[in-house]
């Protein structure tokens, strides 16, 4: 990491290249963010209506089917109520039933004790397909009373069609049923409109389990459906049919997400709601039966729906990733290799700063802004290099006149020490003829008009001093013309 800063620091092209791949990172993160938010949206929507769809298909066909067996019955119920006074045809006609309807696994023709008075307490006519036969048996005893049970109570009690929740059969005479039956009743008028039994046909609940288990638009995705009292009758969970209720996990952990779900499907409402299941937010949908009163919701984990976003996403990332990474190195390569005649530039300006002035050739030369800065750089080189040895040549020269100016200034001094030296040997010289003159002239002045010898004696003398004078004098004049000739030698 600190080599990448240093790098980063003394590079030029590695900063110009790293700035232009997060310019261009900025601009692929704000992109993509309005993109992934956009295609997010979609991918639920499309979620969404796929699951809708779905859930609306397998209801309407358990609805069709249901539907079929509805229309069928309304049909058989005729005959029946055509055929009352004949209590033997009552199995041949629900034998005719299983046959011509396949998805039916039991059919009951049951009346009111002693109807048939020939028959005793209990006539009830059953037919049931174990799959491989039909088998038919007169049903009813004291150990099954069927007077007493849902399927036969309820549609005579409110007069009209009833599909009874979910029960189990579990004969131990007779024909030996143990599984898990649905009935749809009617009850059975004679004549003069009096109910006087109840016409009931069985479909497995197995049906509509594996019905709705193809309802499966996501991997992790399943279904479930409840009774009008909210109990689980379809759930991948089969230890929850029948003992629990939507509501059951509730009462221990409150959730109203859950009670309001419940309560709208109990309603027979349809919609969409977002819960959390095992730790995970789960998408539900849920839409009613038409007559049954049951309620089928398919749960979808909210990894699955996102599952295609996600996949996108990571793919996204990736070819960008790589797409920025291969541009640093395309940058890096490219910015590198525009940055070379600088780069000779600035080796050239490192040599002028140690001063090496010589001229240098750069090895491209091109046409663009780099190339004008090249060529104006050689041309100041070239100036600088002939300025530089045009200044080195006048300061050989003024080096040359400084020296001879230096030896000029020392035999200056050397002529001043010289004359300095006979100024002061000179004067001692002249000051006994000096004084000699000076007591001549002195004498001449006191004996003027006096003895003529002595006067001239006098003259004679002030004449030699002042010729020794005038002899010292010639002798400090050639010494100096005899030092300044050996000074200019």
């Amino acid at each position: 990491m600190k080599k990448l800063f240093t790098t980063l620091h003394r590079s030029l092209s590695a900063r110009l290249s790293f700035a232009v791949v997060l310019f261009v990172a900025v601009i692929f993160v704000g992109a993509f963010s309005i993109v992934f938010s956009e295609a997010r949206d979609i991918i639920r929507e499309e979620a969404w209506g796929k699951a809708t769809k779905t859930l609306e298909g397998t209801v309407l066909h358990i609805d069709n089917t249901l539907r079929r067996v509805e229309v069928a019955s309304d049909n058989i119920l005729r005959v029946i109520e055509r055929n009352l006074e004949k209590p033997d045809s009552m199995f041949s006609i629900s034998r005719q039933v299983l046959v011509n309807n396949a998805e039916l696994t039991g059919c009951s023709i049951s009346f009111d004790p002693y109807y048939y008075k020939e028959k005793g307490r209990y006539f009830s006519a059953y037919a049931y397909n174990n799959g491989d036969s039909i088998q038919t048996e007169q049903e009813g005893t004291d150990s099954y009373q069927y007077h007493c049970m849902d399927w036969y109570l309820i549609p005579k009690l409110l007069d009209r069609p009833y599909w009874i929740e979910p029960f189990m059969e579990d004969a131990t005479e007779g024909i030996i049923v143990k599984d898990i039956f649905s009935s749809y009743s009617r009850p059975i008028h004679d004549a003069k409109g009096n109910s006087v039994g109840t016409f009931s046909v069985d479909i497995r609940l197995n049906w509509f389990t594996q019905t709705i288990a193809k309802i499966k638009p996501y991997p992790h995705s399943f279904c479930v459906m409840i009774g009008k009292g909210g109990s689980y009758l379809v759930h991948p969970d089969t230890t929850k049919l029948f003992y629990e209720t939507i509501f059951t996990h509730t009462l221990e952990k409150p959730d109203s997400m859950k009670e309001a779900l419940g309560v709208s499907m109990m309603a027979g409402e349809s919609g969409h709601t977002i819960l959390e299941y095992e730790g995970e937010p789960c998408h539900v949908f849920y839409k009613p039966f038409k007559n049954t009163g049951w309620s089928v919701a398919i749960v979808i984990p909210e990894s699955d729906i996102l599952a295609p976003y996600q996949r996108l996403k990571s793919y996204t990332l990736w070819i960008s990733a790589t797409g920025l990474l291969l541009l640093l190195f395309f940058s890096l390569i490219t910015i590198r290799n525009s940055m070379k005649p600088l780069q000779q530039l600035a080796e050239a300006t490192h040599r002028i700063a140690g001063g090496d002035f010589s001229d240098t050739k750069m090895k491209r030369q091109r046409d663009d802004e780099i190339g004008q800065l090249q060529r104006s750089f050689t041309k100041m080189q070239r100036s600088l290099n002939t300025y530089t040895r045009e200044l080195r040549n006048e300061t050989t020269t003024l080096e040359e006149r400084h020296q001879e100016l230096l030896e000029a200034y020392e035999r200056a001094k050397e002529d001043e020490r010289m004359k300095t030296a006979i100024l002061h040997k000179m004067p001692d010289k002249m000051a006994a003829p000096v004084a000699e003159i000076s007591t001549t002239a002195k004498l001449v002045c006191q004996h003027e008009g006096e003895n003529a010898p002595d006067i001239s004696e006098a003259t004679m003398k002030m004449q030699d001093n002042a010729q020794r004078i005038t002899i010292l004098l010639d002798e400090m004049i050639r010494a100096a013309q005899e030092e300044r000739r050996q000074a200019y030698e």
